[in-house]
């Protein structure tokens, strides 16, 4: 080293004449070199050879070119004095093992890499230097053996750990990789994130993520308190396959091993509401929740909580006991924080139960007018206000009140989403009242409206109101139709569903009929039964389809299969269906969305 330091050194001063030509001929050796112009460039190694200063920093290429032009024997005997002349440098020994490798000689040249391999130096930064010699020629298997190797040579079996966890990924040998990153874990907290980023850039498939959980079961059983990396990566490993129940247990047990405050199981709610497993969500919200109020998150599990048992009574239908027991978790929530502005989503959860589905219309209807009076509510929050209380009216059988809520909503948001959803609403009002014609003029001024929702549903309503009036001048079946949908609204179900049927029974083939029998099956949906709903919706489907209402029930059926009757198989073939045959569906959106996750695909 220190004589390739002073050639160096000489070169910068440029002095002796002799010196100088050689340090021409070695540039331009070297450029020959480069080029391809090996037999020009073996003339000038040649004499460059010959020069002590610069013997040893021309001898790689040197041979490289002799290689390069098939002097086999020369090639050798060059190397074979630099390997006499360096007995301690494992490089010469190297070369001269290629040296034979390209002169076909594999019998000298696996035994002189087996010597090189075999009988490192306990030097880190040489094994280092070797092992990248052969990453840099592709010899990775190599690389492997002199990384191994050189952990006996210095005894410390955690050196090199990087190299070699990076050499398995490249050739994709997951068992020596997955044991290279457990290894590093036990000594390297930090290294978790980047442990999970390499496992999920190799692993291929479950089975890979099933072997690793596996291996991680045996680690955690030996009961070494101290490592928790083996416990976040089995939760990890949980999250892949999909197995989020346990995955919930895993991160609960380690958040409680570690008294920690809950972040790891705050992150896993979301997902299980994703797959909507209500029961798991509100495992994991309780727990948090049972850290007390010292927790970062403990406000938010609360509020999270409220809106998983919201979503189970929906999912439940006309469950007056779920509903008794939420409206007093409201009720609490309200006493802890006072109804105010920062309340008002509880106060409008706390409404909407009571009024559909405890049937207590007075006192939701207090709610909501309470909420009005104060004094720093947005615009937005206004218009929702109103928008329940108009709900209440018509529960209430107050159409004229409602209608009247709807005109302050539209007065207030003019040409916005907002105004639009209110001069809908009025208008279907209009059209419960038998008010066809003007309810079919707001429609058709609505069917231009920037929100697609409001759009699809003004068209949807515009056009049975026009195919029926061109049906029957009478309007009588229409009537009975629109008298029926005020009930349902008003889920009052035992009166909607006797005029259904009538009208199915005095006038059949009326081109109202698959708008009745949607109406049919969503109320046996809203009264939670399923099995008549299903058939209904499929007798949409099979009588009819090429109904407007079509794309509704396959998503209806979806949902219905995934969320009520735990038929996975079933639910992927309506949404898959739906996502088909109606590409320009509203629907289409949230039915690929649960369609990839019931499939299992990564989003």
């Amino acid at each position: 080293m220190k004589k390739i330091l002073s050639i160096i050194l000489v070169l910068s001063l440029g002095v002796l004449p002799s010196f100088s030509q050689n340090r021409e001929n070695f540039r331009t050796a070297n450029q020959l070199f480069i080029n391809g112009n090996y037999a020009q460039a073996k003339t000038l190694y040649e004499k460059l050879y010959l020069d002590t200063d610069f013997k040893e920093i021309i001898l790689d290429n040197y041979i490289k070119t002799l290689l390069a032009l098939n002097d086999f024997n020369e090639a050798e005997k060059i190397a074979k004095k630099a390997v006499k002349d360096n007995p301690k440098e494992s490089q010469y020994l190297l070369t001269l093992a290629r040296v034979y490798q390209k002169k076909g000689n594999n019998t000298e040249y696996n035994k002189l890499l087996n010597n090189v391999v075999q009988n490192l130096p306990a030097d880190e930064f040489a094994i280092s230097q070797l092992a990248n010699s052969f990453f840099e020629t592709r010899d990775y298997e190599l690389a492997i053996k002199v990384f191994l190797n050189g952990r006996k040579a210095l005894n410390n079996h955690s050196l090199f750990s990087y190299e070699l966890i990076n050499l398995h990924r490249y050739l994709r040998q997951k068992d020596q990789l997955t044991q290279e990153i457990l290894n590093l874990l036990e000594s390297r907290e930090d290294y978790l994130p980047t442990a999970k980023m390499n496992l999920s850039r190799t692993y291929e498939n479950d089975e890979d993520y099933k072997t690793l959980k596996g291996i991680l079961l045996k680690r955690v059983q030996k009961n070494t308190p101290a490592i928790t990396n083996f416990y976040e990566l089995l939760g990890w490993t949980y999250m892949q396959l999909k197995e989020y129940p346990s995955a919930l247990n895993q991160f609960i047990a380690l958040d409680s091993r570690l008294n920690g405050n809950g972040s790891k199981v705050y992150d896993i709610i979301s997902i299980l509401m994703d797959n909507r497993d209500f029961e798991n969500a509100q495992k994991g919200l309780e727990y948090i929740l049972s850290k007390g109020n010292n927790s970062p998150y403990y406000v938010n599990a609360k509020i999270a909580l409220l809106n998983v048992k919201k979503l189970q009574l929906e999912k439940s239908g006309l469950n007056k006991d779920k509903a008794l027991v939420l409206a007093k978790d409201y009720e609490t929530l309200l006493a802890e924080y006072g109804k105010n502005e920062r309340t008002l989503f509880a106060i409008r959860e706390l409404s909407k139960i009571k009024a559909n589905y405890l049937n207590d219309t007075e006192n939701s209807e207090k709610l909501l007018l309470e909420a009005l009076e104060f004094k720093a509510l947005r615009p937005d929050e206004i218009s929702n206000l109103k928008f329940d209380l108009a709900d209440v009216n018509i529960l209430k059988g107050n159409p004229w009140e409602a209608s009247l809520l709807y005109g302050q909503i539209e007065k207030s948001n003019p040409n916005t989403p907002v105004g639009q959803e209110a001069k809908f609403r009025n208008a279907r009002l209009s059209f419960y009242n038998g008010d066809f014609k003007w309810a079919k003029a707001q429609l058709d001024v609505l069917k231009a409206s920037t929100s697609q929702l409001i759009a699809n549903d003004a068209l949807d309503l515009s056009l049975i109101i026009q195919e029926h009036l061109e049906e029957d001048s009478t309007n009588t079946a229409l009537n009975m139709y629109a008298r029926s949908e005020f009930f349902r609204e008003q889920r009052q179900f035992e009166k909607a569903l006797p005029i259904l049927d009538s009208i199915l029974l005095i006038y059949p083939g009326t081109s109202l009929t698959d708008d009745v029998m949607l109406s049919k099956s969503r109320i046996f949906l809203s009264m939670n039964n399923f099995e008549l709903a299903t058939q209904s919706f499929l007798k949409l489907i099979n009588d009819f389809p090429e109904s407007i209402w079509a794309d509704d029930a396959l998503y209806s059926l979806g949902i219905i299969y995934q969320d009520n009757l735990n038929d996975k198989n079933k639910a992927i073939q309506y949404f898959e269906q739906l996502i088909n045959n109606f590409p320009g569906s509203l629907f289409v959106a949230d039915a690929r969305t649960r369609y990839r996750l019931l499939r299992g695909d990564i989003l």
